[in-house]
């Protein structure tokens, strides 16, 4: 697909996983099989005043922080549902292999609570200040992500959906390269953080 490029680093025998070039972000192959189709749901994606997103550079302790939020929004109950559906990852669950809905974010009450591993100028937002939603950002030191991200890229190897094949040293390359997924990782915190220090200064 022209527009979308499949994108896979190649040094010698190792490879990185696959990743679309959708909308100026990394975002894995396995997340869709129609990449135009994942643009325009998160391009016309319409937020709400009430939503919650966390969002943070994939293996922050976005989990973590998604189960701290239900919890407070659900006066500390405990559920068994899994978290996915309670805390849909917005650009992670938009369609399955068969571009089907996996989650109708739209037919969700409110206040809906959602992921998102998507840099700030991608994430969506309400045109209008007075609407927006709001935003827990979620940063880790990132010597610790890309260690977490290795092994959860490992167990997605063994578990055959992703084709890295690689030691720690390559894929270290890849992250400080900005070629693991989702683009580099101090950019995805740095702009989160300069919408921070604007709204302090306004």
């Amino acid at each position: 697909m022209a527009n979308f490029p499949l994108i896979q680093t190649t040094e010698g025998e190792w490879t990185s996983g696959k990743f679309w070039d959708i909308l100026g972000v990394k975002i894995p192959l396995l997340f869709t099989q129609d990449p135009a189709s994942l643009a325009d749901f998160i391009c016309h994606f319409e937020t709400r005043p009430e939503d919650v997103f966390v969002v943070a550079y994939p293996k922050s302790g976005t989990s973590w922080v998604q189960e701290i939020v239900w919890q407070i929004y659900n006066e500390g109950a405990i559920s068994s549902e899994k978290q996915f559906f309670r805390f849909p990852f917005l650009e992670g669950c938009a369609c399955n292999a068969n571009q089907q809905l996996v989650i109708d974010f739209k037919a969700l009450p409110s206040p809906r609570m959602i992921k998102s591993h998507l840099p700030y100028q991608t994430t969506p937002k309400s045109a209008n200040e007075d609407d927006q939603c709001k935003y827990i950002y979620v940063a880790r030191n990132p010597k610790d992500v890309a260690v977490s991200f290795f092994h959860f890229v490992e167990h997605w190897k063994k578990v055959g959906i992703s084709s890295y094949n690689g030691p720690w040293e390559f894929f270290s390359k890849l992250f400080i390269e900005g070629k693991a997924g989702f683009n580099f990782c101090n950019d995805h915190v740095l702009d989160w953080w300069k919408k921070v220090e604007t709204q302090r200064r306004s």
